[in-house]
């Protein structure tokens, strides 16, 4: 079975190696979607995403998309050689055993893709959202699958009960970026958000506040096989 792999990215320098790192062993090629200008936004200078993009491996395309299903399904065109192609962001990762699984659950999958629930991570390595948010990203699809909105696709999917970390609110990535230009600006006053409740967030407290509403925090550190690939 061969196997590809689609990342986007804009300016993620410090999180996409373990993206790219955590699905070496297993995928054929990895295509990585670097926006020129960011979804939403003043645009930044840019960061070393590139560069660590090439020295991992991967086949780099730039270019300028209004949101990101366009790279998304840009990507899986591009694959259409491989049997199936992971579609991680590049904040997303999986233990090797976990990929293995979700490997071996592509075997007797009965639809063309399939979501997880993941761990979400919040201000840090170490703390998770609890409990989990109903949250299903696609993170495995075949290639002629076309993703239309944001990570919805035109087909039916399954859910696989394998764990995904998302570093998807948690240094080290960038979370006043985040908030600001990417597709997720549309749901925040970004810049209000980011100073009210993430910039200034007490450990010790226990609730993390969304715009989807508000959450208990969990201290849960990364694995260590994923800390290592940062």
């Amino acid at each position: 079975m061969k196997l590809g792999a689609v990342t986007l990215a804009y300016n993620d320098e410090g999180t996409i190696a373990g993206t790219i790192k955590c699905l070496a062993p297993f995928v054929d090629k990895h295509i990585v979607l670097i926006s020129e200008k960011p979804y939403f936004g003043k645009e930044a200078p840019p960061d070393r995403t590139e560069e660590i993009c090439l020295d991992l491996g991967c086949e780099v395309i730039k270019g300028t998309w209004a949101l990101d299903h366009m790279q998304r399904t840009l990507g899986n065109q591009m694959c259409s050689d491989c049997d199936w192609v992971f579609t991680f962001d590049s904040d997303e990762m999986m233990e090797a055993r976990q990929i293995e699984r979700l490997i071996r659950f592509t075997e007797k999958c009965p639809a063309p893709a399939i979501g997880v629930t993941p761990e979400i991570y919040w201000h840090d390595i170490d703390h998770v959202l609890t409990p989990r948010p109903e949250y299903q990203p696609i993170i495995m699809m075949k290639p002629f699958v076309k993703v239309v909105y944001i990570r919805n696709i035109n087909t039916p999917y399954v859910h696989s009960t394998v764990d995904m970390h998302h570093l998807s609110w948690a240094y080290p990535k960038d979370i006043y970026k985040k908030v600001t230009n990417y597709a997720h600006a549309t749901d925040f006053n970004g810049h209000d958000w980011f100073h009210a409740h993430y910039a200034n967030w007490d450990k010790t407290s226990k609730i993390a506040i969304l715009p989807t509403g508000s959450y208990g925090v969990e201290y849960k550190p990364l694995p260590q096989e994923l800390r290592d690939y940062l």
